[in-house]
């Protein structure tokens, strides 16, 4: 449980200390002091995980009310205290215990959205139940019970209060007339069969007549660039550096070598994208950090795999933790949005195999562009106002550090045109939530000292 505090002191800027003092707080973990053990510097959690209890698939949770929120929890509450095992359910989400069990897989080897607990429990992925927990803890360490209350995790920054890592991941560029053409003619089939969107139809339709009338149709970088700055913001591109699949990008990573040299130099980041087959069949994350190192001359510090393809979590962390990253951001959702963790933040994943906080942090990828097409089909629901829901939620519970993803917002290449434009809505309305857009490189920068401070991340890889 200590993992579990030691991130709840990182979200909420606290330190955690081995020697205390007189000021300092202590948390017990265990069974029921006595009633003089808990004073204004005490604060006790009642002990109810066990490496027993680890949420299963057959576990359904309580629901309880607080604060005018509905909580679900695995290990219920304490009967004499009536207070729930905090840091035990936070563990259990942020550790992906949710998940462990399930057996499916969908046709390309991850778990599929209906396997986990959100579909098995019935609950709302875009509620960040981990952050939820953390505010509930912190409110009753602060107010000893006297009133009910989530107070939001201070920002790291006098510049926001809350702060998104937007990012693209470049799955399709231009290099010829020919892979385009391939590109494009695909995307017509898609728009009938899975998006059913007319517009996407039309927009592709268009496309083609373009490209065949001598367009660079994908080309898409320096137009990009230029907007976001426009915007006062930054953002990260995902590159995969390798072609060794069918599903693998059409480029190969030279033809990008001038286009991301120069999103660099303009203060944006460029990170891996792990390859189709980089983690369950080759094992072959760190030899492509080391290709795109030798493009863009700079360390390369964080991950999201390509088609979000791992089949469970166990497996990607330690890809990543071999590959000798600082981040990874591959932890979302394929056919919806929200907080697969129940996190709002980024965190150190578990490692189980040594019993310890992995040595990176995860960004939560909580809205991909694709992923808000089948809850708007499926709900009626416009798919603006369910992407806005999931920054609200965030919003609410903190200054944030999670990741949005359009792969390209300025051509209907990848998604519906109607879909884009919520990524520049979004992005307008930055300043109305006092809200910063920023790259990888900068959200470290801001946010690393927290985890620091609270024993975490104590041999980061930053940097050259």
């Amino acid at each position: 449980m200590q993992y579990a505090f030691r991130v709840f002191a990182a979200v909420y800027n606290y330190r955690v200390v081995k020697n205390p003092d007189q000021e300092t707080t202590n948390f017990f973990y265990g069974p029921a002091p006595s009633v003089e053990g808990e004073g204004s510097h005490a604060v006790w959690i009642p002990a109810r995980y066990s490496s027993q209890s680890r949420p299963r698939l057959a576990t359904r949770p309580c629901k309880e009310r607080y604060a005018d929120e509905d909580f679900y929890l695995f290990h219920g509450l304490d009967p004499v205290t009536k207070r729930p095992d905090w840091l035990g359910e936070i563990f259990g989400w942020l550790s992906s215990s949710h998940e462990r069990g399930i057996s499916k897989r969908d046709a390309v080897g991850r778990i599929p959205d209906s396997e986990m607990i959100f579909s098995r429990s019935d609950l709302r992925p875009w509620k960040p139940h981990a952050a939820l927990l953390m505010s509930w803890l912190e409110n009753f360490w602060r107010n000893r019970g006297r009133k009910e209350a989530l107070p939001r995790a201070p920002s790291p920054t006098a510049e926001a209060d809350h702060l998104v890592v937007c990012s693209h991941d470049v799955d399709f560029y231009f290099t010829n007339q020919r892979t385009a053409l391939q590109r494009l003619l695909k995307n017509l089939a898609i728009a009938g069969l899975i998006y059913k969107s007319r517009s996407y139809f039309r927009s592709n339709l268009t496309m083609i007549l373009r490209l065949l009338a001598g367009k660079r149709v994908g080309d898409y970088l320096p137009d990009l660039l230029d907007r976001m700055e426009r915007l006062g913001s930054r953002s990260t591109l995902f590159v995969v550096t390798v072609h060794s699949h069918r599903r693998d990008p059409n480029y190969r990573l030279q033809e990008l070598a001038f286009p991301i040299r120069s999103a660099l130099t303009r203060g944006f980041s460029i990170e891996l994208h792990g390859s189709y087959s980089s983690v369950l069949e080759k094992g072959t994350l760190e030899p492509e950090r080391k290709l795109l190192e030798q493009v863009t001359g700079k360390r390369t510090l964080g991950s999201r795999q390509h088609w979000l393809r791992f089949d469970d979590s166990e497996k990607l962390f330690q890809a990543v933790e071999a590959a000798h990253l600082t981040f990874d951001s591959s932890m979302g959702f394929t056919n919806t949005v929200g907080f697969r963790n129940g996190a709002c933040f980024a965190y150190p994943p578990y490692d189980f195999k040594n019993e310890k906080p992995h040595n990176f942090l995860e960004i939560p990828l909580a809205i991909l562009d694709g992923s808000l097409i089948a809850p708007a089909l499926e709900s009626g629901e416009p798919p603006q106002a369910i992407a806005a829901r999931v920054l609200d939620e965030s919003r609410k519970r903190g200054w944030g550090g999670i990741s949005i993803l359009w792969h390209n917002p300025l051509e209907a290449l990848s998604v519906p045109e109607e879909i884009n434009q919520i990524f520049w809505k979004l992005a307008k309305d930055q300043e109305k939530h006092h809200e910063k857009w920023v790259s990888s490189d900068q959200f470290l920068s801001l946010c690393l000292q927290r985890y620091q401070r609270a024993g975490l991340l104590t041999e980061l890889r930053t940097a050259t």
